[in-house]
């Protein structure tokens, strides 16, 4: 175990005044992707699904139930409201008729589901567009710049404008997407599993459905925004081929901050928790040396040094690709040893992993210090709930599952 620097610790309450009017709502974001056979003769034939659950808790009435000598489950699930996503997508030998391959059919399933799906009325896709208007990716006219066609890989069209309807290629004929901009189709394979590719789009659809509600608050109810905690199961953070939107998504959340500040208005607490991983299990093992309400800076020196054993090249700081939110430690009044994230400030600063630097921290550890829960070990109560409501029971999901991939197949391949 590794000795503690002083100098990384940080008593919760020598880090400003958390607001008075406390955190009243937490919404928080979780998601579960499987995979299963058609038929059991056919192990190679898969469909894929994913749940995306969205939880919001009146944390006054979830919290009340503390002090009663048994928890009345009807007060729990009153004071609990859920939004659902489940999805369908084809996936190892299953293709759309009208489609050629099963990447294929997943770059137009993608589509569909950003079409279709809403968060409180708008749909995923104008919300992916939203956040294209804060990329690099953003055209003139609204639409969005493909690098290249990804309608078939011998095409040698490149920058394209893609607009939020979609666009044949002009040199292929073959139908591009805004969608293919995220390219987890790139990751598909036609012959085996993928559940790669249904856990990055998983990923996707967790952040962009957070920023929904984000949204979708700030038209309607701007001054609810800074008494409700919207709380990420996993890193602020996007991997892979679609890391590009981990800086759209942050300069969303400083735009709103920003809109929010020029009214009087507070900010909301956003924040993402890990309960696994190499540093979940590090906070773990170094637990009982941090004192309680006690936060610990990670600077590289601390991560490369005592957590991760690869380096990163000299010069580049933990996450600067993936990340829109700072990595911290923090060991709460019931003594829960929490990895989190908080949104990166808007600004370039010398000692960026300094907490002072984040104006939401004193009301996060705040928020951090109400919501445990023993549902396992160093849990939430916002993101226990949003696991359980997004989960596909591994036993009964399977059956129940496969039934439904015969259901799929036959609607979608109908008998002459």
């Amino acid at each position: 175990m590794p000795n503690i620097d002083g100098g990384l610790l940080s008593e919760a309450t020598t880090l400003g005044e958390a607001s008075a009017d406390p955190v009243r709502w937490a919404m928080s974001f979780d998601g579960s992707p499987q995979e299963v056979a058609v038929r059991e003769e056919y192990p190679s034939t898969r469909i894929g699904y994913i749940q995306v659950a969205a939880v919001l808790v009146h944390l006054e009435e979830m919290l009340g139930q503390e002090a009663a000598y048994f928890v009345d489950p009807a007060v729990i699930r009153a004071a609990t409201s859920e939004a659902l996503h489940s999805i369908v997508l084809p996936s190892s030998n299953v293709c759309r008729q009208d489609m050629s391959s099963v990447r294929d059919s997943w770059r137009a399933e993608i589509f569909e589901i950003f079409r279709d799906y809403q968060v409180e009325e708008t749909s995923l896709l104008d919300i992916f567009m939203l956040l294209v208007d804060f990329s690099d990716k953003r055209t003139g006219q609204g639409s969005i710049v493909a690098a290249r066609c990804s309608a078939n890989d011998a095409c040698n069209a490149r920058n394209i404008s893609v607009p939020r309807s979609g666009i044949d290629c002009a040199q292929c004929g073959g139908r591009i997407f805004p969608t293919d901009a995220l390219r987890v189709h790139e990751e598909v394979t036609e012959e085996h599993p993928n559940i790669t590719a249904l856990t990055r789009l998983m990923t996707v659809l967790e952040h962009i459905t957070m920023v929904g509600y984000l949204h979708f608050l700030f038209q309607r109810q701007p001054r609810v925004l800074g008494n409700v905690a919207f709380v990420g199961d996993g890193p602020l953070a996007l991997f892979g081929p679609q890391a590009w939107l981990h800086t759209p998504i942050l300069a969303f959340i400083h735009d709103l901050s920003a809109r929010l500040a020029a009214q009087q208005m507070r900010s909301p607490v956003i924040v993402g928790l890990e309960k696994t991983g190499q540093f979940a299990e590090h906070a773990a093992a170094i637990g009982e040396s941090i004192p309680r309400q006690t936060l610990m800076a990670l600077p590289d020196s601390y991560i490369y040094g005592h957590v991760l054993t690869f380096r990163a090249a000299a010069g580049v700081e933990y996450g600067r690709d993936t990340y829109y939110g700072r990595k911290f430690f923090y060991r709460t009044a019931r003594g829960q040893m929490l990895t989190l994230t908080i949104p990166k400030p808007n600004q370039s600063i010398s000692d960026p992993h300094n907490p002072v630097h984040f104006p939401m921290m004193r009301d996060t550890l705040a928020f951090l210090d109400r919501i445990g829960t023993a549902l396992y070990q160093d849990a939430v109560i916002p993101v226990a709930l949003a696991h359980s409501f997004a989960s596909i029971p591994l036993r009964t999901g399977s059956k129940v599952l496969r039934l439904l991939s015969q259901e799929f197949l036959s609607a979608t391949n109908p008998p002459p």
